[in-house]
């Protein structure tokens, strides 16, 4: 067979392909490095999992959602098998990367809703391109994750210390020790012992230094002064329940969440009494009557 170059000069075939990338921007634009599972029709609503998730944490939520809206359920680089990347600080990185996946494809004002760490990427898309997302909902997540625990005068100076020994011992877990360490966490974390399995597969899948690495980004990094940026409705989903045998009672967990999000007026503050974290999963109905409430559905 001859070859198609052959009759067409290379000029030509250099314009012709500047031209289709022009007119095509989707096709030739795809420079992220998380993975994207897209079901359904009509606005757009993008899901972002929390640490060790892929974006199959949001199963049940597409479900609900894409017979109206067109769902896109990201994996981010480095969890449940996404190939990782190296960056200095993989949470700008993946933030900047979701931005041009919103204008790559054009995605008119996206509902943006995430889970713990990917309520923090929600966020932090927010405060640096604020002309982008529609509506932002944030689910068991906060702007500053170390106040939750050492209270709201907790300065990334003073977590940085904590921050380091966490990133160390996790860089070098095993599989089997990951197993080990989601089989003490997650009873807090999900009620129902069915709905850990699959977190703990995607867990043991994850790539251990990526975690490290976003876990110390997340307890050193603080987006709590920044909160005024943000232009759009902001809905934040809250629980507690899963703290009580440790003493901390519902309206200490709330009043932590008002702290976190008063330089943001417009957030909308909602906890729930039955959930645990992973919120959409213990208390799917509850959670879907929030968030249709806030889409105005």
């Amino acid at each position: 067979m001859t070859p198609f170059f052959k009759y067409v000069p290379v000029r030509i075939f250099t314009l012709v392909c500047l031209y289709l990338a022009m007119i095509r921007p989707e096709v030739y634009a795809q420079h992220h490095s998380f993975g994207v599972k897209k079901e359904g029709k009509g606005k757009v609503i993008i899901f972002i999992p929390g640490l060790y998730c892929s974006g199959d944490v949001w199963d049940k939520s597409v479900a609900h959602y894409r017979d109206h809206y067109t769902c896109y359920a990201l994996t981010l680089p480095g969890f449940a098998g996404q190939p990782p990347i190296q960056s200095d600080s993989l949470m700008t990185t993946i933030t900047r990367e979701l931005a041009g996946f919103i204008r790559d494809n054009k995605l008119e004002k996206p509902t943006i809703i995430g889970h713990s760490l990917g309520g923090w990427i929600a966020l932090q898309l927010s405060i640096l391109y604020p002309d982008l997302p529609g509506k932002v909902v944030t689910v068991s997540a906060g702007p500053f994750f170390p106040a939750f625990f050492m209270g709201p005068d907790a300065t990334p100076q003073q977590t940085r210390e904590i921050a380091t020994t966490m990133q160390k011992s996790m860089a070098s877990q095993t599989p089997e020790q990951t197993r080990a360490s989601q089989l003490m966490i997650l009873p807090s974390l999900i009620t129902d012992s069915i709905n850990r399995i699959p977190v703990m597969d995607m867990a043991m899948r994850s790539h251990a230094p990526t975690q490290a690495q976003v876990m110390y980004e997340l307890y050193t990094t603080d987006l709590r002064q920044q909160l005024s940026q943000i232009t759009c409705p902001l809905l934040v989903l809250a629980d507690w329940i899963g703290y009580k045998n440790y003493g901390i009672s519902r309206e200490m967990v709330l009043g932590n969440y008002r702290s976190q999000y008063q330089k943001a007026p417009q957030a909308a503050i909602s906890m729930s009494d039955d959930a645990r974290h992973f919120i959409m999963t213990d208390q799917p109905e509850w959670f879907f009557n929030q968030v249709d409430t806030f889409l105005g559905r």
